[in-house]
């Protein structure tokens, strides 16, 4: 197959995790996430029937759990889209072992996707299965973000099999945005930790938590990623001063972003070509900031929440755009 083909399935890909992961986001924050008791199907089907005798009959099997067909039809496309998306890169790692040879082809990102889809497909049973377990949400979500980052790194090797290597001058500067990677990654770890927790709106204030009560944040107990397996932890079970730690780490998590996005764009923006990408990065940036402290005064209504999580994508996204724009030569196109 022609690699310019290959570069096309790799978009479709990246729009599908996309897709995955915000739909992702808008189930576990609308409480769907265990509308469907069982895995992978949902109250024995595959596809959740109309019919209410069935659904009737279905409700009887898991009684434990109230049936309610919107939710279980965000879980459900959640689950459609996340197969096809592991189906898209069986084929995409099918495809690098048939191309093996062709030099400087991602062939070992293509193997490490497809099994990143299948470490995600076990962490997908067990949300469900261990009834919204912490950890695993938490490692389930980073695990799609991983995912969509590792399409796009995919997607920057081929496309330098038309463009080329940029210079060593531009290359230099990749270690900073690597960094900057990595801390954003782990603020949506720590952000994806407060959504598990239900630890949003444990901080009355916006910018000091709780000044006016004796609540003391529990440090150890917000961040003890050993919770008990077992229980249903739809809703959270850690008391308020466990969740006003979880919410405090994420507030300085939230710092370090801003100081690590200054840095970005004070020893990046006199290179040529990276003007607009940084300065989305900063507006983005500087919205995360006021979604961020709105989801607290108004105790992180859906909507809101919702798109505290889709700017922490974009800004991920953004991150990707500048690391791709320095590995490649400017102005240099592929047909």
């Amino acid at each position: 197959m022609d690699v310019k083909h290959v570069l096309k399935i790799v978009n479709v890909a990246i729009i599908l995790a996309l897709c995955v992961v915000l739909l992702g986001a808008w189930t576990r924050i609308n409480d769907a996430g265990l509308s469907c008791p069982d895995w992978p199907g949902c109250y024995g089907h595959m596809v959740l029937p109309s019919d209410q005798e069935i659904l009737t009959q279905a409700q009887s099997a898991y009684p434990q759990i109230p049936l309610e067909k919107h939710k279980t039809d965000l879980e459900m496309w959640h689950r459609y889209l996340a197969g096809g998306l592991g189906m898209l890169i069986a084929g995409m790692a099918f495809i690098a072992f048939r191309l093996r040879s062709t030099t400087g082809y991602p062939v070992k990102s293509s193997f490490g996707l497809l099994v990143l889809v299948i470490i995600q497909a076990l962490f997908g049973m067990w949300t469900v299965t261990l009834k919204l377990y912490p950890p695993v949400v938490t490692l389930h979500l980073l695990g799609g973000v991983l995912t969509l980052t590792l399409l796009i790194f995919v997607r920057i090797r081929l496309r330098q099999l038309f463009v080329g290597l940029a210079t060593e001058e531009r290359i230099s500067h990749l270690n900073l945005v690597r960094l900057a990677i990595i801390v954003l990654l782990l603020q949506i770890i720590l952000g994806g930790w407060t959504s598990s927790n239900y630890a949003g709106p444990a901080c009355a204030h916006w910018f000091s938590c709780n000044p006016e009560s004796e609540i003391r944040p529990d440090f150890k107990q917000g961040f003890n990623p050993m919770a008990v397996v077992g229980p249903n932890y739809q809703g959270g079970l850690l008391p308020v001063e466990a969740r006003s730690a979880i919410q405090i780490g994420h507030r300085f998590g939230a710092v370090t972003v801003v100081l690590m996005a200054i840095v970005l764009v004070f020893k990046l923006s006199h290179l040529p070509g990276l003007v607009k990408p940084l300065m989305f990065f900063s507006l983005l940036v500087m919205m995360q900031l006021v979604l961020g402290a709105l989801n607290v005064i108004f105790a992180v209504p859906s909507t809101l929440a919702m798109l505290h999580h889709a700017v922490a994508i974009a800004l991920l996204l953004s991150l990707l755009w500048i690391y791709g724009e320095i590995k490649t030569i400017e102005g240099v196109r592929y047909e």
